[in-house]
């Protein structure tokens, strides 16, 4: 045993002696840093300073070759993977931070390079291009990381493939509800032109025998008066009279509301006293009703450019809805004036069954009644849609604020 470990230092011995023998007398101790950057890129391929590996230590044949065959295929595989990303990158125009992929390439080539100058070192001791290398893989390295630290908020951010599939599968999901609403809301418009088209056939062909009924109620009212003999059937034709009114009423919406639909709703601007208008207004609606006061309030000298006709329409139809919706209590207040601005404010006021929250938003939608009063209240949801598109032409606006069980106040602004 002693033997052998003897024979073992002699020959390590050997071989170090070998090593510094080949650079005896090649020292550069002393130089200046800056003459040693020069000596060492002015000699970067000279190897005269260093024997071959093989010749500066204790190798065996299967540890040299281990060696040198075990950096030759790191270098293989090295280069194989910076040529296999860049195919990918070539390929794939849009994968995600090409510049870091980029860096990974340069990374893994220089640190392949590192390889293959280590296995050939055993033959060509290129100890300066190998330094030289090495440190260029190490700036390249730093870099790499870097730039992956800076990328990495944005790769967590980035969605997996079950997240894409889900969100591929909800956007599948809203565009079938899309068509579906799509074609939902072409049935409504279809519908509604339908309804709109048999609302004009209707009213018109209604027109003619409603206005004949009348004129026979109105030549028995005549005859009422010089015949006593008819006076029993005087109650019976005030009635009629009454229901032929409330019908042509009804006609008269149902003509308005073509006219707006088809866009031919005009109207006739003039200059008149706001005050006489209401007033003769609210002497017709009460006259007609018969149970409700009201109580106006406003400025009676203030003169309005508007449609009288239609803005009477407006004022008539908040009145009778006042009337109508507040059954148990008489008064109606109703008051108009001129704001900073000098626009226009009317409203009208009731002590009424007010209207719930909810329902607020679509009070002057076509057609629209509130359910819990359409069953006790007559109408077809058409006064305050035409009040409001009447408003509306007149560059105007409408509204309506009520708390339910207390009242309500309309009021519009032009």
């Amino acid at each position: 045993m002693l033997a052998f470990l003897t024979k073992s230092l002699s020959k390590s011995s050997m071989a170090c002696d070998s090593c510094h023998s080949h650079v005896a007398g090649t020292s550069k101790a002393g130089m200046s840093f800056a003459s040693q950057v020069k000596s060492f890129f002015a000699q970067l391929f000279d190897t005269a300073d260093w024997p071959p590996r093989w010749h500066c230590g204790s190798w065996t044949d299967f540890h040299g070759w281990l060696y040198i065959v075990s950096d030759v295929a790191i270098w293989a595989a090295y280069f194989a993977i910076p040529f296999l990303l860049f195919r990918i990158i070539n390929k794939r125009k849009d994968i995600p931070f090409p510049k870091i992929i980029w860096l990974f390439i340069a990374f893994i080539l220089l640190c392949g390079t590192t390889h293959l100058i280590d296995a050939t070192i055993f033959w060509w001791p290129a100890y300066r291009l190998s330094a030289l290398v090495r440190f260029a893989t190490a700036v390249v390295s730093i870099i790499t990381v870097f730039s992956l630290y800076k990328i990495m908020p944005m790769v967590y951010s980035l969605r997996t493939a079950a997240q894409l599939e889900a969100e591929i599968e909800e956007r599948k999901k809203a565009e079938i509800d899309a068509r579906q609403q799509q074609l939902l809301k072409q049935a409504a418009e279809d519908l509604m032109f339908k309804k709109d088209e048999f609302m004009s056939i209707a009213s018109h062909e209604l027109k003619t025998p409603i206005t004949t009924v009348k004129a026979s109620l109105q030549i028995l009212e005549r005859m009422l008066k010089s015949n006593e003999a008819m006076q029993p059937a005087g109650p019976f034709i005030e009635k009629a009279s009454r229901q032929v009114n409330k019908l042509t009423d009804i006609i008269q919406e149902l003509l308005d509301v073509t006219k707006i639909q088809a866009g031919k709703l005009e109207l006739r601007r003039t200059d008149f006293n706001l005050a006489a208008m209401v007033r003769e207004c609210v002497e017709e609606c009460v006259i007609g009703d018969g149970k409700h006061h009201v109580n106006v309030t406003g400025d009676t000298d203030l003169t309005i450019n508007a449609d009288r006709n239609r803005i009477d329409q407006v004022i008539c139809n908040l009145l009778t809805n006042a009337f109508k919706y507040s059954p148990h209590n008489a008064y109606v207040s109703l008051s108009f004036g001129k704001l900073e601005d000098d626009r226009i404010k009317l409203s009208v006021t009731d002590n009424g069954i007010g209207i719930e929250p909810d329902k607020i938003e679509n009070i002057f939608d076509r057609f629209y009644r509130v359910e819990n009063t359409s069953q006790n209240f007559s109408g077809i949801g058409l006064g305050l849609y035409i009040s409001a598109e009447i408003i509306k032409r007149h560059d105007g606006e409408i509204g309506v604020s009520s708390v339910l069980g207390e009242g309500s106040t309309f009021w519009f602004i032009i």
